[in-house]
């Protein structure tokens, strides 16, 4: 960073690295190529904030998640977000920032996403000698919107929001009394299923069949007392070989592995380890683990928990199989009725 961040722009941002050490700015000036996510003075002024900078391990991942090993002014940037939202690894270990690129020319809106916080650049491409600086407005990895404020406003998972929305199921996602891991397809998953199940695809996002859409998302969504990263996934899946978990309705069964992989980048050239999902036989890669937000966490994935056999299309009608079942008994609970009477 230049000589001008201890008075300028940057001022606070340079006051956390320096109240912490100190190193993470030996390791940035010590970078041949760099970029910085720097947020403004004002993006530290947050009672979230506050708690977290007691804290100088995890300070010290939330600064590392501000630097990136390589030179992304604008036009890169747009480059690598022509057909996907560009993922892009940080120093810090296993941690990836995710830029969306929105409008044209002087319209351009950049945001980047990191730790559950989705951030705007207002200020971009600030040159420095071994790369770029872009200053943004809220510190990355620090959570400040419910579950639902994040599905809301993340555009990689606006199908999943959509969908929640006609069908109600996203009203209970800002209780913060309780705590929430909701495994969300992002949108290419969804598009995903278009391929698989046409016809069932097409009724998932029409209001006449909000009901069977609830009833798929309740099974993404466990609710507890705590919340579930996915180390904790892959601990309990090593102890018992299956993980349980509580969903509204019923419980949800899985495994989680960790699995080498490639970044989701056609740039990139280097391995990272990812987390694999295994449910009834399928593997869904997780794109996005560990999306933290105030009263839960979200882990984003290719493909939705969803299977030829939930959906019945039949007649021009369709339902979910537990939704079946519940009108056999309803029926069969009528017809005992008549004979009774």
């Amino acid at each position: 960073m230049n000589e001008n961040a201890e008075n300028g722009a940057l001022r606070k941002f340079y006051e956390v690295i320096m109240d912490n050490g100190g190193a993470v700015l030996d390791d940035i000036n010590s970078l041949t190529e760099v970029t910085i996510l720097a947020p403004s003075n004002e993006a530290w002024n947050s009672s979230n904030i506050d708690n977290v900078l007691r804290d100088r391990n995890r300070m010290r991942q939330i600064l590392n998640m501000h630097i990136i090993k390589d030179r992304l002014n604008v036009d890169k940037i747009k480059e690598k977000n022509a057909n996907l939202i560009a993922q892009v690894p940080t120093v810090n270990n296993n941690t990836f920032l995710y830029f969306n690129v929105r409008g044209e020319g002087s319209d351009t809106v950049i945001t980047v996403e990191g730790g559950g916080v989705n951030a705007t650049v207002i200020q971009a491409d600030v040159a420095q000698t071994n790369g770029y600086v872009h200053i943004i407005d809220h510190v990355l990895g620090v959570p400040y919107t419910t579950v639902l404020g994040k599905l809301e406003s993340d555009p990689m998972m606006s199908d999943t929001y959509k969908m929640g929305k006609f069908s109600h199921f996203n009203d209970q996602l800002n209780n913060t009394q309780r705590r929430f891991t909701y495994f969300v397809p992002r949108d290419k998953g969804w598009q995903k299923t278009e391929l698989d199940y046409p016809s069932a695809h097409k009724k998932l996002f029409m209001a006449d069949f909000a009901y069977h859409s609830k009833s798929i998302l309740e099974r993404h969504l466990a609710i507890s007392d705590k919340e579930y990263t996915m180390k904790d996934l892959v601990k309990f899946s090593q102890e018992s070989g299956s993980v349980i978990l509580p969903t509204f309705r019923d419980s949800l069964s899985i495994r989680v592995e960790e699995e080498a992989g490639h970044l989701h980048d056609e740039y990139a050239s280097h391995e990272w380890t990812g987390y694999v999902i295994i449910w009834n036989y399928k593997k869904i890669n997780v794109y996005r683990p560990d999306v933290e937000c105030t009263n839960g966490i979200i882990h984003v994935i290719d493909y939705p928990l969803l299977e030829e056999k939930d959906v019945v299309v039949a007649g021009g009608s369709y339902l979910p199989e537990s939704s079946i079942c519940i009108i056999l008994a309803n029926l069969i609970m009528i017809t005992v009725a008549k004979f009774l009477n």
